[in-house]
């Protein structure tokens, strides 16, 4: 299945799509030496949208993905701040709530909430868990109620 995504289009939906994922998983920060491109590729695998991203299934580029995240201009949702030697990721707009934010990335990626949430999931396994800054995560099908096909 083509994409029809341009490559910057591609590294802004699955920049916006982990950065929402990480947030419902209570994640506050990433380590930049985390292994990020493998353990996207190791995500990416199972994932049933990742046909939609050919681009980055094939050659990940994860950490410039994520260091130009905060100046795209076709960030909708959510934006990846660099912080020292960490990733942020962070809601585009202060009034949103992940809720919101949930609603709004189906809306402009036409993938559902859950499935964002479940590669976030596996992203973060694959990840060097010492590098991995959490807080309490959100049940994303009952907390947040994104429940349902996709």
């Amino acid at each position: 299945m083509p994409s029809g995504l341009t490559r910057a289009r591609q590294e802004t939906e699955i920049g916006e799509g982990l950065a929402v994922g990480c947030l419902v998983a209570g994640v506050h920060a990433v380590g930049a030496a985390a292994g990020l491109d493998p353990a996207l590729v190791g995500a990416l695998g199972p994932w049933p949208w990742a046909a939609r991203y050919p681009a980055l299934h094939r050659t990940p580029r994860l950490d410039d993905v994520l260091r130009r995240s905060a100046g795209r201009r076709g960030n909708r949702v959510a934006r990846w701040t660099p912080s020292r030697d960490a990733f942020v990721p962070q809601l585009c707009d202060d009034a949103w709530d992940l809720f919101a934010a949930c609603v709004r990335l189906e809306e402009t990626t036409a993938v559902p909430a859950r499935r964002w949430c479940e590669l976030a999931d596996r992203f973060l396994r694959l990840l060097d868990q010492e590098l991995v800054w959490r807080g309490r995560p959100l049940d994303p099908l009952g907390d947040l109620g994104l429940g349902g096909p996709g």
